[in-house]
């Protein structure tokens, strides 16, 4: 999980713009998640199981669909499912051989992408997943040997070959290729190489504005580049080098931290940044980076001291402070101080609708503040009004204070908007349950569950679901005895 939420956070938020100058000798916890919540095996529920023995396509669509919402260990299980049901077509296996890669597994990746070339030998696409499989295992020498019996002409190739320069430190030639590929219109290039062509093209401009520039800021930038298109195991060797040679380069210190981050290399991590930060304690891009990862190594309370830290030093944008800082206390249990760290965070960012379901959902179930969580269900609202979540929490914290006609009234809007919102076919679930209708509420609970099922929602609806089946159950069983004659 905590790779996970930071993976989220990066993109501007990276390294500061001044990070590169020459060297001169100087999260969503899931606040719903319940795995463990089983429905009742009562004949009445039996058919909410949609039973373990599904079809190479369904397997394949829940497979695309874990990936979607980044579930990437249930992607690979339905993955892994399709292919023992269908072992002889290549597409799911050179999708499993991705997640692998996505999922820093890449010798499992290698080992898929060589299942999916006996199927196909003169595929470019699965040779070109066995180099990235051998860049992320290290094996460079490898790498470039498939690449040199590959199509030199093919774009995608050229540009792994750009890579692989650079990691044979032949500078010249790599620039020479990404050039190429990032201005030329004699060949089609696809998006994604272009525009990270031009992020090395970008390190080496940046190079030449110092003409007395030495070649470990060089190095510095075009690991920097690495990072940026996520080839991250390979910046890492480089960076090495970098450090070798330099030992108190702090940029090069918090590439090699960030990289490690990426790669759930979470000890060599906070090593990393720990260096960068003896190096400069006022940095607080560093602070934050070093609460990152304390907190993928589940030290939740050095976390909180590095990014609060952080916060003090000035860390923008500070709106990403807050929200993590609200995460970590969350999970902490400290619900005062997350609704509070969640609030600040949507007084800068009122767009951000997963914000609001987290403080609503703090002020209705933990804090017992129904009126703080339908004024922040209002303001969601009024800056989201397109969304169909805004009109779901207005609904649920209007059920939350028994209003229960409006709450109709915003639920009703949410699912006319999307009628497979599973959130607000649970929330309906509530409502009818509040009003003690336990027949409707079992059946929107039933909707939500079959819409929502894997995921925190879905669980939910199950418990709820079970607690009601429960208690009926228990009803009859009493109702049975006390009416039963007497046998004395």
């Amino acid at each position: 999980m905590g790779i996970l939420w930071i993976l989220i956070i990066i993109g501007s938020v990276f390294i500061g713009s001044h990070l590169f100058e020459p060297a001169s000798g100087n999260p969503e916890t899931d606040v719903l998640n319940n795995e463990n919540v089983q429905v009742v095996t009562q004949q009445e529920v039996l058919n909410l199981s949609t039973g373990e023995n599904k079809t190479y396509t369904e397997y394949l669509n829940l497979a695309k669909g874990y990936f979607t919402e980044n579930n990437l260990e249930k992607a690979i299980e339905n993955y892994i499912k399709a292919i023992k049901l269908n072992p002889r077509t290549q597409d799911p296996q050179i999708a499993l051989a991705n997640i692998y890669l996505s999922n820093n597994q890449p010798d499992e990746a290698k080992k898929m992408f060589r299942s999916a070339q006996d199927l196909d030998p003169y595929s470019i696409e699965i040779q070109i997943g066995l180099v990235r499989s051998y860049i992320n295992l290290r094996n460079i020498e490898k790498a470039k040997d498939v690449l040199e019996q590959l199509e030199e002409t093919d774009p995608t190739v050229q540009y792994y070959k750009g890579i692989i320069s650079i990691l044979y430190k032949e500078f010249d030639e790599a620039k020479e290729n990404f050039t190429f590929l990032a201005t030329t219109d004699l060949v089609e290039i696809p998006d994604w190489v272009q525009e990270n062509s031009l992020k090395f093209i970008d390190a080496y401009d940046t190079f030449s504005h110092f003409p007395e520039g030495e070649d470990v800021h060089l190095k510095t930038l075009l690991t920097k580049a690495l990072s940026d298109v996520s080839e991250y195991e390979a910046a890492i060797p480089l960076l090495y080098d970098v450090i070798a040679e330099k030992n108190d380069y702090r940029d090069a210190w918090v590439i090699l931290g960030y990289s490690y981050l990426n790669t759930e290399k979470t000890l060599d991590a906070i090593d990393a940044f720990t260096q960068a930060k003896a190096l400069n304690e006022e940095k607080a891009e560093t602070l934050f980076f070093l609460g990152l990862a304390y907190y993928a190594n589940d030290d939740i309370e050095k976390a909180i001291y590095y990014l609060e830290d952080a916060d003090r030093k000035g860390y923008e944008p500070r709106d990403e402070i807050t929200l993590r800082l609200g995460d970590l206390y969350l999970l902490k249990e400290n619900y005062e101080k997350a609704s509070m760290k969640y609030e600040e965070t949507l007084s800068m960012n009122k767009k951000s609708i997963d914000i609001f379901v987290r403080a609503v959902w703090l002020n209705i179930d933990k804090l017992n503040n129904p009126q703080k969580a339908e004024k922040l269900a209002q303001i969601a609202l009024e800056h989201n009004p397109e969304d169909a979540m805004s009109y779901n929490l207005v609904g649920w914290t209007k059920a939350a204070t028994n209003d229960f006609t409006e709450a109709d009234k915003y639920l009703r809007q949410a699912l006319a908007m999307n009628p497979n919102f599973d959130a607000a076919h649970l929330n309906f679930g509530w409502l009818y349950e509040l009003q003690g209708k336990t027949a409707l509420a079992k059946e929107y609970y039933k909707k939500a569950y079959m819409l929502g099922k894997g995921a925190s929602i879905g669980n939910l609806a199950a418990q709820r679901f079970n607690h009601l089946t429960e208690a009926e159950l228990k009803n009859k069983y009493l109702q049975v005895n006390i009416s039963a004659p007497s046998t004395n």
